[in-house]
């Protein structure tokens, strides 16, 4: 009776081992999330419009959840992550010392809905705008920078301007920028310069959406560059607005594309000038 009780308090231990092995084997739950069912379906079509763009194996993605044939140890694994916390602000990202993606369905859901409502906005398609971010997060890959820390389920932000990690951040734009100008201009016309041009077509329709929250919603704003419209949205990544007109232009590189942005930075000026608009009486 001994023996038995010490062989089943040794099989328990082993499984309570091997459970916290495996637990910690994984890397969303290393960072104190959970793996989510929500958006998979979402997430591996953008995955396939990124892999075709991208073109190279070494940085091809590769969903988490799914068992693929052959050696695809080189690929980069996705997870699509609960954030049940609502800590999260970030679409995706390459978590800090993970070569992998982290996908927040919720926070996709939520951001296109937010940036599709209100008057004269053009309705975003959640899949194209994820293949954008996830060109994005490569970029990171490519150049082996991380794109956010995470800790216990938490986005950690402790980066002091001017840093590193924003301008880690313009790089990984400059790469999706640059690929989807080269793709878009391959020939023949085909399916890969087909998938480019939807995606800079979806941003195009974010940047009219982002000017008719400007000039609607924050009617003024621009004559006094009001912070909350123009400055950055935390220490670690810049003002998205100003990222999309950045990443607009350096595909385009037209006068309007160009003025947009000009704009958008003489508007940061202004904010940042604290002297009042009017002479005190």
């Amino acid at each position: 009776m001994l023996k038995v009780g010490l062989g089943l308090r040794t099989l328990l231990c082993a499984s309570m081992l091997f459970a916290a092995i495996c637990s910690y084997a994984d890397p969303v739950v290393e960072r104190g999330f959970q793996q989510t069912l929500d958006g998979r379906s979402l997430a591996e079509n953008a995955i396939a419009v990124v892999n075709l763009l991208v073109g190279d194996a070494a940085l091809a993605l590769e969903p988490a959840w799914v068992e693929l044939p052959g050696n695809v140890s080189s690929r980069v694994a996705v997870y699509v992550v609960d954030d049940r916390q609502g800590t999260v602000v970030t679409p995706a990202a390459v978590p800090n010392g993970c070569r992998c993606v982290f996908i927040f369905p919720a926070v996709v859901t939520e951001w296109v809905r937010r940036n599709s409502a209100g008057l004269g906005r053009i309705q975003l398609d959640a899949e194209q705008f994820l293949s954008f971010i996830l060109l994005h997060e490569v970029g990171h890959l490519k150049m082996g920078t991380p794109g956010a820390v995470f800790r216990e389920g938490r986005l950690s932000q402790l980066n002091v301007e001017p840093s590193r990690a924003k301008v880690a951040e313009e790089d990984a734009d400059n790469f999706a920028a640059d690929l989807l100008k080269a793709r878009m201009a391959k020939t023949p016309v085909g399916e890969v310069s087909l998938a480019a041009n939807w995606v800079v077509l979806e941003l195009t329709k974010l940047s009219w959406n982002m000017q008719a929250f400007r000039t609607l919603d924050e009617f003024g704003s621009f004559a006094v560059g009001k912070p909350l419209v123009f400055f950055d949205d935390g220490y670690s990544h810049p003002n998205l607005a100003w990222r999309i007109l950045r990443v607009a232009d350096r595909i385009q590189g037209s006068q309007e594309t160009r003025y947009l942005l000009d704009a958008f930075e003489e508007a940061r000026i202004r904010g940042a000038n604290p002297a009042p608009l009017y002479q005190r009486q």
